[in-house]
């Protein structure tokens, strides 16, 4: 039997289906699935019939998918009872419905695990189990998730993480080349990062190359420092990988596809690999066959990157990262075609050039012939010019069959042309011509000149680069040398603007505040910037009043301590620490020209780094808490700003004079931001605020801009007050507050609060700018009541209700939004119930009659029109009527334009060949709310299949791939917004083969010399003219067609002048333009030449014999030929009781003799038959039919068809007796038995010709005479055969020996049993002698039972055997006793001594067990195993438990112990389990084992 071992389930407590009540010690037996990947663990060792443990048939996939989108795996499984599924993670649960949910189709039988908008934590290894009563199969799946975008809760996270100095986790991952909106303006002569990362993926072959695009000449710096640069990368790369090697950089496959690829070992398998183009993270997938555009595959220790569909913005600076270490860059470039390859015609066995130039150097096109890539060899020559610009291709000894269309393919851009192989017409027929000497085909343009203008636009874009890099080295060189060895920090109130500091801000935008304190940012004389801190409570962020020409930043806090970051004199840097409690810490106020940095606090100790005058940098320390972080009271050149915070802290970073920029706090509580009153040329801002807060950025005398907060809630906010020549704005508000802005004087813009309830909001000030009343949604009023040169408009209220139609006034017809051209009319209207007064308002402002607006009344309907509306006329109209007021919003636009120029060249149509790809393209004015759709001849156009449509911001793109000749049409796009639509049309042109030339041929003239044929031209002709037609001629009777001759496009009739009077002929014709040939158009009947000469009738057919298939006719020839020869003859035939003639040859298959036999007849029928005769002209009159003929056989005597007289059957086998005969009509088949009636269960079957005797299972009983006889109308006939039933006869009896005479000894026996049974049996004897030692049979065929055996001699001990044998073969032997030298030995008598015996007697015991089989269905099996026993044990085989060894499918053996079962082929009902059980009288013994069949 076999060992098993036994397995506890692998999976960690809390991972499993059903965590809470597993407990890890229920045990299985380990099975493997078919499947990979898949573990099964089956609960009992042996499974009930019919049923089996779960296993997937379909396991999900691995999935790498970018944060946002939908996730899912998918799963299949199998097994009876039908599994219950169960998913999990490794790290976490997947309880959450909003996160994870399962799903099961009934129909597809297919398990779902769905995870909508994905996000960064469900990053994880995922299991699915399947379980049921037998068994559990589980497998693991793993889910990347590529993150976008910064996240600002993970700001508290990242700063956690810092203080646990895990850095790791900190930094996000990113690769080192830039994006390019994100990358920083170069400065002059800058070294791109690609540079680098290329050198150190490349060979050292591509240094040069790589040089030289970059720009760089000094090879020995270069080299210099590319070995530091390797060396800290393979530094960097040992931590995760080993064994890097193969880089190949991307390039383009056959297929269309472009890969690159590398081989490396992972130290840790689970390190995460990344890819990057252009420094931006793209998704991937890791299994073939996904609709995904990138896939990273790996094939053993290589890992191979691909991507399908290559668009043109598929081109960039590719790079693979394993974790956060690059391990390989590559750069995909696009290379066009300037000169384009050109259709080539050549004669035959001449040279064919196809040559290209493209607008950068390649050492290699990929050159393809009719769809196949070619190679330099024999056949094909592919040159390069020295500056890899201009590229050749050569097909030498042009040949018919590579006529074809050829292709130059570089990256994603192609260009292919036609080859046409002219034959050689004054060629000698039957020889070979000689290869020509000359080529055909190129461009037809100078390539030299236009590679060398490529390569001076080249040239010189290199040394430009050059000349950037020199330039910027030297002016390095001179500001190192000019460069004061100190530099002094003026301490003295503020006035030092010459140090100008680096500051990196942690956030790029202010943060708007929700709290309802005020906040100040001002108040400060400053020609810098000052920024008060951002808050998320109810602290006061001030960012203004210090003196400084740098940046004084405060500290960022979350709690309601106060930040400040301000008044400090210093031109370095000073930094404050970094709390996340209710600490302290200061970094200002100290002199020194070096960096002041307050600690790093998570407590509420406090940390200092300041006091001092300081020519560095003065930063507010950032807190969480409510602590103090103060940044300020200095003169600095630096930068002040006030401290972000995010609770009721309060943050200051003003009072000071600066030249910097002072902005007031962002704050989301109820804190206060204040960024004004301060006297600076920078920008004063207000504080943004989301609840009841004020935020105040006013008041302060400055150049720059101020503005009021933005609030949410009923707090204050107001811009104004203060004089500026920048911008007021009054806070934003949703609830019931007051936000002004106004009051002050400045030349910007004064914006009223905009309001959601039923606040005040008042622009009012004075102001060369715009004042705005707030926006209300309830029954509150909005007022604009200030004075400006520019506009006023009170708020808008969405919320009063209609009035009733009845009796009361009441709007019936409302106004909407519209959209209005620019320049063009438009009209509202509102339409009331009664007749009542109304009044109109724009933006809050009343409107009258004048200035291209009229306002009228008609009864109940009030009408406002704009004449000729222009960008000022958008805004919200108002209809008010005493209490009652509708509105709508008018927009101004323009409907979308194409530029004149876009426009005619879109127009221009594209013609292209069958095959090709179309591509159409059209430029246009980028647009908010823009629609772009494509249309063919009026049908709209959607993306997929062989339609690919692009939409850019300023064009779109169509593309028809592998277009059909019915493609052709008019193609249109449309570009519609809210104000119309605008269209433009072109023509696609599909060039093909021309149809077939329109039919019927029409016959014009046919005399015995010419035949002359008319058709019309095709349908379509391809898109272009057509040039020719082509004639071709068949003579009736041959299978060669011959080319007459052409005639041109416009003449469609041809005469033929070489015709033989009386013969047939057929025609096709052929439409050619430059694409090729159409499909002929062919004659349907053949046309003779000349009149029809029919020949006369023949004579009339003799029916020669008739049978049931087959009637043989002859007949004479005609009398009279009309001088025309005869080919041969047609025969028809007419049924009796028909009048249809069938003709049973066709006329262009003459029978060529005068005798027929015709076969198509059914039995019994009764035909009559004509002959035709034809010549050349056809058939000619029909000769008298012939007399009725029956289709049957004639009258026959039964006959018996060479039947066998003796069969001999083993008893117990079935006998068959067939006896074929022949007789018409069929006979009566009678059988007996001895001239006896037959038994009942002797079954006979008389078919057509022949009879058959049967006995199912035969008895020696059934030996005797059969005789069957056959009678019918003409006769009878009999027939005897003998059969005999017979077996293998039993042995003789016992032999006796006597000896008569000497010499001679009489050998007898006692008869075999079956000697009375079977007369056949006779006996055979065979002799042994101890001389030879060898058996002879000395008697056969000896019907009696006594044999005198001859020549006995004395001391020679003899042997006999007696043999019964019949006509089954011989029995076994009679042994006869020993008759010689020892037959007459006298027994020795022990003389009472006793001996002991000894028994060889033993149970049965296996010395060889079977072992176990899984053969495939239909193969041949041997099965075998070794046995022992004394006795010989009897063996028995076992399937299932039912006994084999009866069973013909097993052929059973045992020899000397050893058992064999042998199955010729295995069928799938041979699966199961095989038992061998050996029995004497001592014991049994077993073995088994098991049977599967595979398929």
């Amino acid at each position: 039997m076999f060992k098993r071992t036994k397995v506890t389930d692998g999976t960690a407590t809390g991972q499993g289906p059903d965590a809470e009540n597993w407990d890890g010690k229920e045990v299985g037996f380990r099975k493997k699935s078919k499947v990979p990947g898949v573990m099964i663990t089956q609960y009992i060792e042996k499974l009930p019939e019919g049923k089996s443990h779960p296993d997937f048939t379909r396991k999900p996939i691995a999935l790498t998918i970018q944060e946002g989108k939908f996730a899912f795996f998918k799963a299949i499984v199998t097994g009876d009872p039908k599994p219950t599924v169960v998913w999990s993670r490794n790290n976490g649960d997947v309880s959450d419905p909003a996160r994870y949910q399962s799903k099961y189709d009934p129909n597809s039988n297919e398990h779902t695990f769905e995870m909508p908008h994905v996000k960064p934590d469900q990053a994880d290894t995922y299991k699915c189990f399947a379980k049921n009563e037998y068994g559990q199969a589980m497998v693991t799946v793993v889910l990347n998730v590529i993150e976008v975008g910064f996240k600002m809760t993970k700001a508290p996270q990242q700063q956690a993480e810092v203080a646990n100095c895990n850095f790791k986790k900190v930094l996000k991952r990113r690769s080192k080349v830039v994006p390019k909106a994100e990358e920083p303006e170069k400065k002059e002569g800058e070294i791109d990062p690609k540079f680098w990362e290329l050198l150190m993926s490349a060979d050292k072959k591509d240094y040069e190359r790589i040089c030289a695009e970059f720009g760089v000449t000094d090879f020995r710096w270069m080299l210099k420092k590319l070995n530091e640069m390797k060396r800290e990368r393979e530094e960097e790369q040992a931590e995760f990988v080993k064994n890097l090697s193969d880089l190949k950089p991307i390039h383009i496959n056959a297929d269309g596809t472009a890969s690159f690829e590398l081989e490396f070992d992972l130290l840790d398998p689970s390190s995460s690999i990344y890819l990057y183009k252009d420094g931006e993270m793209i998704p991937y997938t890791k299994e073939l066959g996904d609709k995904m555009k990138h896939c990273l595959r790996k094939v053993g220790r290589k890992y191979i990157f691909s991507m399908r569909d290559l668009m043109p913005e598929d081109a960039g600076f590719y790079q693979l990262d394993v974790e956060d270490v690059n391990m390989f860059s590559t750069d995909f470039k696009m290379v066009d075609f300037l000169v384009k390859i050109q259709e080539v015609k050549a004669m035959e066995r001449e040279d064919a050039v196809f040559e290209c130039v493209i607008s950068a150097p390649l050492s290699k096109l990929m050159w393809f012939g009719k769809n196949m890539p070619l190679e330099q060899g024999d056949k094909y020559d592919i040159e390069v010019s020295e500056d890899k610009l201009i590229h050749r291709l050569v097909v030498k000894d042009c040949m018919v069959v590579d006529k074809g269309i050829y292709a130059a393919c570089a990256g994603i851009k192609s260009c292919n042309a036609w080859l046409v192989v002219e034959a050689d017409k004054g060629a000698p027929k039957g020889k070979k011509t000689a290869r020509k000497t000359t080529r055909a085909g190129g461009s037809g343009t100078d390539l030299q000149k236009v590679a060398q203008e490529q390569q001076q636009i080249l040239d010189k874009e290199r040394e430009e680069r050059k000349e950037k890099i020199k330039a910027a080295r030297e002016a390095a060189a001179e500001a190192a040398a000019a460069e004061e060895p100190e530099k002094t920090a003026d301490s003295g109130a503020g006035k030092d603007k010459g140090a100008a500091v680096k500051v990196e801000r942690i956030d790029k935008t202010s943060v708007a505040a929700t709290t309802t304190v005020a906040g100040d940012s001002g108040s400060g004389h400053s020609a810098g910037k000052a920024s008060g801190g951002a808050k998320q409570d109810g602290s006061h962020a001030d960012a203004g009043g210090g003196h400084s020409a740098g940046k004084a930043s405060g500290g960022a806090r979350k709690d309601g301590s106060i930040a400040d970051a301000g008044g400090g004199h210093s031109a370095g840097k000073a930094s404050g620490g970094a709390k996340q409690d209710g600490s302290h810490a200061d970094a200002g106020g100290g002199h020194s020209a070096g960096k002041a940095s307050g600690g790093a606090k998570q407590d509420g100790s406090p940390a200092d780094a300041g006091g001092g005058h300081s020519a560095g940098k003065a930063s507010g320390g950032a807190k969480q808490d409510g602590s103090h972080a103060d940044a300020g009271g200095g003169h600095s050149a630096g930068k002040a700003s006030g401290g972000a915070k995010q609770d009721g802290s309060h943050a200051d970073a003003g009072g000071g004079h600066s030249a910097g920029k002072a902005s007031g706090g962002a704050k989301q509580d109820g804190s206060h931001a204040d960024a004004g009153g301060g006297h600076s040329a920078g920008k004063a801002s207000g504080g943004a605020k989301q609840d009841g807060s004020h935020a105040d950025a006013g008041g302060g005398h400055s150049a720059g801009k101020a503005s009021g907060g933005a609030k949410q809630d009923g707090s204050h906010a107001d811009a104004g007050g203060g004089h500026s020549a920048g911008k007021a704005s009054g806070g934003a508000k949703q609830d019931g507050s007051h936000a002004d802005a106004g009051g002050g004087h400045s030349a910007g813009k004064a914006s009223g609060g905009a309001k959601q309830d039923g606040s005040h909001a008042d622009a009012g000030g004075h102001s060369a700018g715009k004042a705005s009343g707030g926006a209300k949604q309830d029954g509150s009023l909005a007022d604009a009541g200030g004075h400006s040169a520019e506009e006023a408009s009170g708020g808008a209220r969405q919320d009063e209700p209609l009035a009733d139609a009845g009796g009361e006034p009441g709007i019936t017809s409302g106004l909407s939004d519209i959209h209005a051209i620019r320049g063009q009319p438009a009209e509202l209207t509102v339409k009331m119930n009664t007749d009542c007064d109304g009044a109109w308002f724009k933006d809050g402002e009343p409107l009258k009659s004048g200035g291209g607006i009229s306002i009228t009344k008609d009864a109940n309907i009030h009408k406002l029109t704009i004449h000729s509306c222009r960008d000022t006329d958008s805004g919200l109209l108002r209809f008010v009527s005493g209490d009652l007021s509708t509105e709508g919003r008018i927009t101004v636009g323009d409907v979308p334009e194409f530029d004149e120029d876009d426009l005619h060249k879109f127009s221009k149509p594209v013609i292209v060949r069958v095959g090709q790809n179309a591509a159409f393209k059209m430029p246009f004015q980028p647009q908010e709310s823009l629609t772009v759709s494509w249309f063919k001849d009026g049908t709209e156009l959607k993306d997929g299949g062989g339609v690919k449509i692009v939409r850019e911001p300023n064009h779109s793109r169509l593309l028809l791939r592998d277009c059909l000749r019915s493609d052709s049409g008019e193609i249109k796009i449309q570009l519609k917004n809210p104000f119309g639509a605008v269209e433009a049309t072109s023509q696609l042109i599909v060039l093909d083969r021309p149809g077939p030339p329109e039919g019927p041929v029409e016959t014009v003239e046919t005399t015995s010399s010419v035949i002359e044929i008319k058709w019309n031209p095709p349908k379509d002709d391809g898109g272009s003219a057509v040039t020719n037609y082509i004639i071709e001629r068949q003579e009736r009777g041959h299978s060669l067609w011959t080319k007459l001759g052409d005639v041109s496009a416009e003449k469609t009739s041809f005469r033929d002048r070489n015709v033989t009077h009386g013969k047939k002929y057929s025609y096709r014709i052929y439409a050619e333009n430059p694409q090729g040939l159409s499909d002929s158009l062919e004659t349907a009947d053949s046309i003779m030449a000349g009149i029809m000469i029919l020949s006369g009738p023949p004579g009339k057919p003799k029916v020669v014999s008739t049978s049931k298939t087959c009637i043989n006719l002859t007949w004479t020839p005609p009398e009279d030929d009309k001088g025309v020869p005869i080919i041969g003859y047609q025969v028809e035939k007419r049924k009796k009781d028909t009048n249809q003639w069938l003709a049973l040859n066709a006329i262009n298959e003459p029978i060529e003799d005068v005798n027929y036999a015709v076969k198509d007849v059914t039995e019994g029928a009764e035909y009559e038959f004509r002959v035709s005769a034809i010549n050349e002209s056809g058939a000619g009159d029909a000769s008298p039919p012939s007399a009725m003929a029956c289709a049957k056989n004639p009258n026959m005597r039964p006959c018996f068809k060479d039947p066998e007289d003796f069969l001999v059957v083993r008893a117990g086998n079935s006998v068959r007796v067939k006896i074929s005969y022949e007789a018409e009509p069929p006979p009566h088949i009678t059988w007996l038995k001895d001239d006896e009636p037959i038994a009942p269960w002797i079954n006979v079957i008389n078919t057509e010709g022949m009879s058959q005797l049967v006995i199912p299972s035969s008895k020696r009983s059934d030996s005797a005479i059969y005789t069957i006889k056959a009678k019918n109308s003409v006769g009878e006939a009999f027939f005897d055969v003998e059969v005999r039933v017979t077996d293998e006869p039993k042995c003789p009896g016992p032999v006796e020996l006597e000896q008569t005479v000497y010499g001679k000894v009489a050998v007898s026996w006692v008869p075999s049993p079956d000697q009375e049974l079977d007369d056949r049996l006779y006996y055979v004897v065979s002799q042994h002698d101890s001389n030879t030692r060898m058996w002879k049979t000395v008697a056969d065929r000896l019907f009696a039972n006594t044999y005198t055996a001859h020549n006995i001699l004395p001391g020679i001990e003899y042997h006999f055997r007696v043999y019964a044998k019949n006509d089954m073969g011989l029995s076994d032997p009679s042994q006869s006793p020993t008759w010689g030298a020892n037959s007459n030995r006298v027994p020795i008598s022990s003389n009472g001594v006793s001996s002991m015996e000894i028994s060889f007697e033993r149970p049965p015991s296996i010395l060889v067990p079977l072992k176990v089989h899984t053969p495939p269905k239909g193969y041949q099996l041997y099965m075998t195993c070794a046995v022992r026993g004394c006795p010989t044990p009897n063996v028995s085989w076992y399937l299932n438990n039912t006994c084999i060894n009866s069973d013909k499918n097993y052929y059973i053996t045992n020899s000397c112990g050893v058992c064999s079962m042998y199955i010729l082929r295995v069928r799938e009902n041979d699966g199961g389990e095989y038992r061998v059980v050996a029995v004497n009288s001592l014991g049994k013994a077993e073995c088994s084992t098991k049977l599967t069949v595979r398929d």
